[in-house]
């Protein structure tokens, strides 16, 4: 009885089973799909053309506008690709169970996700529905519809919808797009070896590069070809014969036009992760520019190659919208599809008119005067000890001297003052991403280029100075929305900014007349060379263009000879400006600013000129802060001839006196205490001191009060001297230096001193003297580790 009622169940439980078999197959069968789903035969091929309509290249399924029949295709194709993919595939119903229970298992042994379980046709699911966050939900949606369409369509049809629309990396999709890139053949001409070699990339089409490194890939090809032999779905002597076969790829030249353009776009494409548009879309390319653009880098890398620079990359926005006209990524994108457009460099000297023009937006003006002086000479805290390109050092220079012949000194002093917390803000307002660290890391190196940056933000922020200070982001699609505007730089800053780089007179000094920078026409430019000669920019723009340029190493190697930015980058950026002109038919002077005025200032002083001043020019200034100080350099010195010694010493707008003799009247450029040594160095003259003088100052100029300096282990002592300087009225004739209480130094004009280190903390002064005449200094505090 018991046996009985056992059959019964059995029975029962046989017939609920077939009966939930058909209500699964019958749900499978007539269970509505997602729009996406309802043909798999749908493109989303995307065709890149330039602003004029000019093809670039052509992304998405069937590249050729061709849809091959499975029939077409070679055995050792299918085979192949179904080796890699998915070797259960005429088996399982569209989950594959063995599949998944080896994944959970080497997953749980490895502790994470080391491989997939995803069938073929799971794929095809997630190729039709677009990119999506891979959760659970998502999953078991998707082999949900994977059971849909194996039931709905079958196992051929979805294999040929796979192979004519599978990612193979590079923009194709469809084995037959990507037998034309890759191997300029369509896929039934296929090898074994070519077909084994395609089936790999769609399990990584974005992270194999074959044209970079090939090898990578043919690594996974071998593998993909024994275990097709191991298969037995090809023979040991087929699998021998396509290992022997070399793999040559179509140079990527021939095939697409400004290919790092392209990826730039794709990579931020409309719609995100959602399936990409079909169609036709116009990009902001020109792309005869483009050819031209390249035509010159290819040159150019010809002349450089000898001195160790291998690559180069270029950008061409328009200065008004942010449409980028052209992108040179590398010297050749057959050669290397890295795009240095997008990849962070040390900066050099090219952030310096940011510092400037926080300085503007202050209390300083174009005619200020900076120190070009040995002020940091020892090692500062933040590792910068800055020197000028020629290994000089120029003395007080105006601040359109300054920043014209891209001086090291007077940034870093302006950044010491303003504060490197103010400047990493402006820079990071200015589109600077990668500027993610605290302003303590960059320190006032942070002005000379310390950190890294991209061309194409590099430009970005130039662009922004050609707008009086409106920055906006570039633009890549034509028809997409402008970008939204903001303003990061006082106008009149950014105005002033701009006269200086646009002024061949100011330059003059440091570059010559006729280096690369001059051009026939107006342009605002700016060269910058990274330490140790890695990295070489030249950035600037017209009214119309903003261009930059980069040129060095991608394996960040040294160029040769000292390349800079004047002798590496800068006869690029010559050429394509010419070439923007010439297209142009020239190019336009800038505007005349209204927030700008221009007055006469003393040459020396850079102040208001009084009647004492010798040399003048003319200089521009925000309208609401002209100079207002009456220059106090120049002093009228009376005299007395029979002693020497000077009896009255005057300033300002003063008519000269009637004198007798023994009387005399003279006028001397003198200088602020800060300059003082450096005016005597020069051999510049000084008034005689006055026999009733006030009580000059003396100051210890370097080190600062509270400075710490830091021994380096392994180097001698001797290699690591400090440098004191001091401030000296202008009666000395010696200083006196002591370091705790002791002399170290007695030392004529320039009065500086040199001091052998040792640790711990310490107390230096010193003393002005001229016969029995002393005079001392406060005595500054530093520590030694």
């Amino acid at each position: 009885m018991i046996s009985g009622c056992r059959r019964r169940l059995g029975r029962q439980l046989a017939a609920g089973g077939a009966a939930a078999l058909l209500l699964l197959l019958a749900r499978l069968q007539w269970a509505p799909l997602p729009p996406e789903l309802h043909t798999l035969r749908s493109s989303f091929a995307l065709r890149l053309l330039d602003r004029q309509g000019r093809p670039l290249r052509t992304e998405g399924e069937a590249a050729e506008g061709e849809w091959r029949p499975l029939a077409e295709f070679p055995a050792w194709l299918v085979s192949a690709t179904l080796a890699a993919e998915d070797r259960r595939f005429w088996w399982h119903p569209g989950i594959d169970p063995l599949a998944v229970a080896r994944a959970v298992r080497d997953n749980w042994q490895a502790g994470r996700r080391l491989e997939g379980a995803s069938t073929l046709t799971q794929q095809m699911v997630r190729l039709r529905r677009g990119e999506r966050e891979r959760d659970w939900p998502t999953k078991l949606a998707e082999s949900w519809w994977a059971l849909c369409l194996e039931r709905r369509v079958g196992k051929p049809a979805l294999l040929e919808a796979y192979l004519n629309s599978a990612p193979y990396g590079l923009g194709s999709r469809g084995v037959q797009a990507a037998a034309r890139l890759y191997f300029n053949k369509p896929a039934a001409q296929l090898s074994l070896a070519e077909s084994a070699f395609l089936a790999v990339l769609p399990r990584a089409p974005e992270s194999f590069r074959p044209y970079q490194d090939l090898d990578e890939v043919l690594v996974f090809q071998r593998r993909l070809l024994t275990h097709l032999n191991e298969l037995g779905w090809i023979s040991a002597q087929e699998r021998s014969r396509a290992e022997a076969e070399p793999i040559k790829l179509r140079p990527l030249d021939s095939t697409w036009e400004a290919g790092h353009f392209c990826d730039w776009l794709l990579s931020r494409k409309p719609g995100g992760n959602n399936p990409q548009p079909s169609g036709d879309l116009r990009t902001t390319l020109d792309l005869h520019l483009q050819h031209e653009v390249e035509g010159i880098v290819a040159v150019h890398l010809k002349r450089l190659k000898h001195q160790g620079v291998s690559n180069a990359a270029v950008v061409v926005e328009d200065v008004r919208s942010g449409e980028v006209l052209a992108m040179v990524g590398s010297g050749s994108y057959g050669g290397s599809q890295f795009n240095a457009c997008l990849a962070g460099r040390q900066a050099g000297s090219t952030l310096k008119p940011f510092t400037y023009g926080l300085a503007l937006e202050g209390n300083y003006t174009a005619a200020s005067l900076l120190p070009d002086l040995n002020l940091y000479p020892g090692k500062l805290q933040q590792g910068y000890i800055p020197r000028n390109y020629d290994e000089r050092f120029h003395g007080p220079v105006r601040l359109r001297t300054a920043l014209a012949c891209s001086y090291n000194v007077p940034p870093v002093r302006l950044l010491e003052l303003l504060g490197t917390d103010r400047l990493l803000t402006r820079l990071r307002a200015l589109g600077f991403a990668q500027l993610t660290r605290p302003a303590r890391d960059y320190g006032l190196g942070l002005t000379l280029g310390g950190c890294e940056v991209s061309l194409l933000e590099l430009t970005g922020a130039y662009r922004c100075l050609a707008r009086n200070g409106l920055w906006s982001a570039e633009r890549g699609w034509l028809d997409e929305p402008p970008t939204a505007v903001r303003s990061v730089l006082q106008p009149a800053g950014a105005a002033l900014i701009t006269s200086i780089l646009a002024d061949p007179a100011a330059r003059a000094p440091a570059f010559g007349t006729h280096s690369p920078l001059t051009l026939g026409f107006p342009c605002a430019v700016k060269t910058g060379t990274s330490k140790g000669y890695h990295d070489n920019w030249c950035v600037g723009y017209t009214p119309l263009y903003a261009v930059g340029v980069w040129a060095g190493n991608f394996d960040g190697s040294a160029m040769h000879g000292a390349v800079s930015g004047v002798t590496g980058s800068a006869p690029i950026f010559h050429d394509v400006l010419n070439a923007l002109a010439s297209r142009d038919g020239g190019s336009p002077a800038f505007g005349r600013n209204p927030e700008l005025e221009e007055r006469e200032v003393c040459a020396d002083s850079g102040e208001t000129p009084g009647r004492l001043c010798p040399h003048r020019l003319r200089e521009w200034f925000d309208r609401r802060r002209p100079p207002a100080v009456v220059c106090s350099f120049h002093r009228l010195v009376v005299s007395d001839t029979r002693t020497g010694q000077a009896v009255a010493s005057l300033t300002g707008d003063v008519p000269a006196p009637a004198l007798r003799s023994p009387l005399r009247a003279e006028v001397f450029c003198c200088y602020p205490p800060l300059y003082r040594a450096w005016a005597l160095a020069q051999g510049i003259p000084q008034p005689p001191p006055l026999t009733r003088a006030p009580r000059a100052a003396v100051a210890v100029t370097f080190p600062d009060q509270g400075a710490t300096f830091r021994l380096e282990s392994g180097q001698p002592l001797r290699y690591q001297n400090l440098h004191f300087r001091s401030a000296l009225p202008a009666w000395a004739r010696q200083a006196e230096w002591q370091v705790d209480g002791r002399v170290v130094q007695r030392a004529g004009p320039p009065f500086d001193a040199w001091w052998t280190p040792t640790r711990g903390n310490h107390r230096v002064a010193v003393a002005a003297r001229a016969g029995a005449r002393t005079s001392w200094s406060e005595a500054i505090s530093f520590t030694v580790r």
